[in-house]
């Protein structure tokens, strides 16, 4: 025999795991950065498998009118509040990358960093070695990157390129992750 309460809890029950499983679709789908580098690091041969990715957006640094959206692809998992709080601090990219000292944030990892411009289009892309070292990433031949409502970044992205010496270098990366809030770009 058929009870209200029994559709009702039935109907409860199917909503509370419809919800959840949302829930966790949303999570998961929220910051994925995943992709490989097959080629060679400071002249020797190298794979790097990227894992974890963190974006935000910051002053163009050619034009201070403009804005970039600068997405990390790292080997390792990133310390995101770590990093969140220094930008936060001094919202420019060098609070993350200071050039020639060491990096607490991305120190001893490979990671690639990307600047997109404002339609998605890549400006700037760069391979950083375990040793600081910062290479230019293969040719990329075909790259597909949204920007949604400036508060999310979806893209990926794939190259190769044969260097003189006859060695090829390919890169295949895919990342979606929410842009961290940091405040305006540019000094504070």
């Amino acid at each position: 025999m058929k009870t209200h309460l029994s559709t009702t809890l039935k109907f409860s029950l199917f909503f509370t795991v419809a919800f959840l499983a949302l829930q966790a679709t949303f999570a998961a789908a929220a910051d994925s950065g995943s992709g490989t580098f097959v080629g060679t690091i400071s002249y020797k041969p190298a794979t790097v498998t990227f894992k974890d990715v963190y974006a935000y957006r910051a002053e163009d640094s050619f034009d201070k009118t403009k804005e970039v959206t600068v997405v990390y692809l790292s080997e390792s998992p990133l310390d995101k509040k770590t990093m969140t709080d220094a930008l936060r601090k001094e919202p420019a990219r060098r609070a993350l990358t200071k050039w020639g000292k060491i990096n607490k944030y991305l120190d001893k990892m490979t990671y690639v960093m990307l600047e997109l411009d404002e339609n998605g289009k890549i400006k700037n892309s760069y391979l950083f070695s375990q040793t600081g070292v910062g290479e230019a990433l293969p040719k990329i031949v075909k790259s597909e990157v949204k920007i949604n409502t400036m508060k999310r970044v979806e893209g990926s992205l794939s190259g190769d390129e044969k260097g003189k010496d006859g060695d090829v270098s390919k890169i295949d990366l895919r990342f979606a992750t929410d842009l961290v809030e940091i405040g305006p770009p540019g000094k504070k």
